[in-house]
């Protein structure tokens, strides 16, 4: 790896790209570790001017308590996950230091969206995998502590939200001399089957435009009828089925389901990358730490030596309650389980928005419970 980070790539083309990608890549304090070179799992090496973005938080690395590692979620970038970090915040940066990489395949770390033409033609990586994306984050963090003249030290905590999750629960298994705390919200060790029955849905979705290529595996322009059709599916997944029944969508100001979905899910979906989308939606398909072991969970998760806070909410549809309960009881006494009672389901850990304040606070209660913990 270079010994230190190569300049900001320019933004992608208006084109392409998200409009929340294009604004996260122009952040001022935005930075980018080198991953030319980079082997990934499917065999495929990253190329020339492919890099991990990145942001610190607070002190720099080795000047404060310690280290927290908070990777993005599905179709999230690094500004979007401030709302959680600062003095006094559930990832406090009076005591820590917190480092967000973007997710690879999110439009701000290497993707689809950032590939130059001639690397368009000759295709993209088939799997952009969970695994890949913590061996770069493990290089990323070995960088910034040999920048202050040390060795890696043991992450504080690694915090994550859905596939911020399935991170953490690779790094716990992976890298489990290196991790001393991870907090998994409405998130898993892997994805479950049925998780994979609603990501088949949402890629379908997509794939059914008539702008979907696949003889070249892209999107030829994008695909506004597939992205609405995406948009429509989620909102039936990603909040609870309270949040419908019970009239929870009232609280975010909405005077019906069909206005919730109209002026929430399909707007913030509508402008996103599809070829972005489908790079995460694989990597999320494809998680699962029980590789690690064979395909046997039990052992996998044998290997975690970390504290595990374990956040499911339990209105979830597709990282559910039953699938967090059975990983705590695998965990045993390493396990914390503290269930969110949210008709939000998925979106309640997730909770910038206002009408989710209740979450919020129960989140940062025990999140600095766990931090606490010696």
């Amino acid at each position: 790896q270079a010994s230190s980070p190569p300049p900001p790539p320019p933004p992608p083309p208006p084109s392409r790209g998200s409009p929340a990608a294009r604004r996260a890549l122009s952040d001022p304090e935005v930075q980018h570790f080198d991953l030319a070179g980079f082997e990934l799992a499917c065999g495929h090496a990253l190329p020339a001017g492919a890099t991990l973005a990145y942001k610190v938080h607070g002190p720099p690395v080795g000047a404060s308590k310690g280290v927290i590692l908070h990777p993005t979620s599905f179709d999230a970038v690094h500004d979007e996950l401030e709302y959680s970090i600062g003095e006094g915040q559930t990832l406090d940066t009076s005591a820590y230091t917190v480092v967000v990489p973007n997710l690879l395949g999110n439009g701000v770390s290497y993707s689809p969206s950032r590939m130059r033409h001639a690397e368009r033609l000759a295709g993209y990586p088939p799997l952009l995998s969970i695994g890949d994306n913590v061996r770069a984050q493990h290089l990323l963090l070995e960088h910034l502590h040999a920048a202050r003249g040390a060795p890696m030290a043991p992450l504080s905590l690694v915090y994550g939200y859905s596939m911020g999750a399935l991170q953490a629960y690779e790094w716990a298994v992976a890298h489990p001399d290196h991790v001393e705390r991870i907090a998994a919200v409405c998130g898993a060790a892997r994805c479950g089957e049925l998780n994979g029955v609603f990501l088949r849905s949402i890629e379908e979705a997509l794939k059914a435009d008539a702008a979907w290529d696949a003889s070249r595996g892209h999107f030829t322009t994008r695909p506004d009828r597939g992205l609405r059709a995406f948009g429509s599916i989620y909102a039936g997944w990603g909040v609870g089925a309270g949040w419908y029944t019970q009239r929870g969508y009232a609280s975010a100001g909405f005077e019906c389901a069909e206005a919730f979905v109209r002026d929430s899910y399909l707007p913030a979906f509508a402008n996103c990358d599809a070829d972005d989308l489908l790079s995460q939606i694989r990597t999320w398909r494809h998680a699962d730490v029980s590789r690690h072991t064979g395909g046997d969970l039990a052992a996998a998760l044998g290997r975690v030596r970390a504290r595990v806070l374990l956040m499911p909410c339990d209105e979830d549809r597709y990282f559910t309650l039953g699938e967090a309960q059975h990983e705590a009881a695998l965990l045993g006494e390493r396990a914390t389980l503290r269930p969110i009672v949210s008709a939000a389901g998925h979106r309640a850990g997730d909770p910038h928005r206002p009408e989710l304040a209740a979450e919020a606070a129960f989140i940062r209660r025990h999140v600095h419970e766990l931090l606490s913990e010696r």
